[in-house]
């Protein structure tokens, strides 16, 4: 999506900030979408980050970022992908 540094920063500053404070998707084990804005598109234009935050102090992973014009949810093929990569975040099968 072509962030920069700052911009990602901002987002991980966010999330950590308050990391249940975004809506978890359905069906993703804890997964979580949150919204952030994209300059010169503000929020609700803006970009959207699926993330994961683990068990254990200063652990977030944020599994991919898209502008909301592209797409409103996640592909069948993407969901799997997330589901896959917490399964191996937890050690266990997805």
């Amino acid at each position: 999506m072509g962030l920069d540094e700052a911009v990602v920063t901002e987002i991980e500053t966010m999330i950590v900030r308050a990391p249940d404070a975004h809506p978890m998707i359905k069906g993703l084990r804890g997964a979580r979408k949150a919204r952030f804005p994209l300059p010169g598109r503000g929020k609700s234009g803006g970009g959207r980050t699926i993330y994961y935050v683990a068990i254990a102090p200063g652990v977030l992973f944020m599994m991919t970022a898209y502008p909301k014009n592209e797409r409103d949810d996640l592909s069948p093929e993407q969901r799997k992908a997330v589901l896959e990569a917490i399964a191996s975040i937890k050690g266990v099968e997805p």
